[in-house]
């Protein structure tokens, strides 16, 4: 995928290039502190470098070092039933890492390790550091996560090749593809959107808004491929729109109200 690397950034995890990769740097990490080094498996569709994973009964603890252009280790904690809901975190610090790893062996509960980790919350993106919430959401979507609503690859892709549409939130929602100016609801979109049309094309859509009903829908492509589409909703960006705000959108000045309400699913 576009925002995965199966490769260790040495500026970044200079000691995962010293060990060999990630499941190695968190063996050297246990014996610095005294534990025994014990093994960890590599995680389906990641290189061992960046990404590692244990398993306890149904549970799974995973770690990821996929980020490109910042350190953050991202960990994600499924429940005893195997879904992937659980506890997800970010930290810079490789021994955070290994501490929350320990607990977790040692039988910690998920609620045992947010209280004693803040870090941890109950999704990814609450899991985000500030000001990487729509980052994270693409490289997310991108890898094909099972902890958020995924749309359309190739759509997202093309969408996210298109660098003036990646400051906007990605929200698929019955199979259809909003960029959203902010991550949370009351959500706002201002930015056309991709609707399916059938033998995987996309019609291009900017439809009304509940503030100004009187101004309708407009179709401004029809049958176009996922390229095409990505291109021409890049094209009709309106102007002084974005980036998308982290949280709820505040409600807006008479002058400039939202464009569309979104429909949650």
């Amino acid at each position: 995928m576009t925002e995965r690397s199966n490769e260790v950034r040495p500026q970044l995890y200079p000691e995962l290039a010293a060990s060999g990769g990630l499941g190695e740097a968190l063996a050297r990490e246990a014996v610095r502190r005294g534990r025994s080094a014990e093994r960890l498996d590599p995680v389906e569709g990641y290189g061992p470098a960046v990404a590692a994973c244990c398993v306890r009964g149904e549970a799974r603890f995973a770690v990821y070092a996929t980020n490109t252009d910042e350190r953050e280790f991202r960990i994600e904690i499924s429940a005893d039933s195997g879904r992937p809901w659980g506890a997800f975190g970010s930290t810079g610090e490789l021994a955070v890492v290994d501490a929350v790893l320990h607990a977790w062996r040692e039988g910690a509960s998920i609620g045992q390790l947010r209280r004693e980790w803040p870090l941890l919350a109950a999704s990814p993106l609450e899991a985000a550091p500030p000001g990487r919430v729509v980052s994270t959401a693409w490289r997310l979507t991108l890898e094909r996560s099972p902890t958020i609503r995924l749309g359309n690859a190739e759509l997202a892709e093309a969408l996210y090749a298109q660098p003036a549409l990646r400051v906007f939130f990605p929200f698929p929602s019955h199979g259809e593809f909003s960029l959203l100016s902010s991550t949370a609801d009351p959500f706002y979109e201002e930015v056309p959107r991709a609707v399916p049309s059938g033998d995987g094309l996309w019609n291009v859509v900017l439809l009304r808004s509940l503030w100004s009903p009187h101004i309708p829908s407009r179709v401004l492509g029809s049958r176009l491929d996922a390229r095409e589409a990505a291109a021409l909703i890049a094209a009709n960006i309106p102007a002084g729109s974005g980036p998308a705000v982290e949280g709820g959108w505040p409600q807006p000045p008479p002058a400039r109200p939202p464009v569309i309400d979104v429909i949650d699913g």
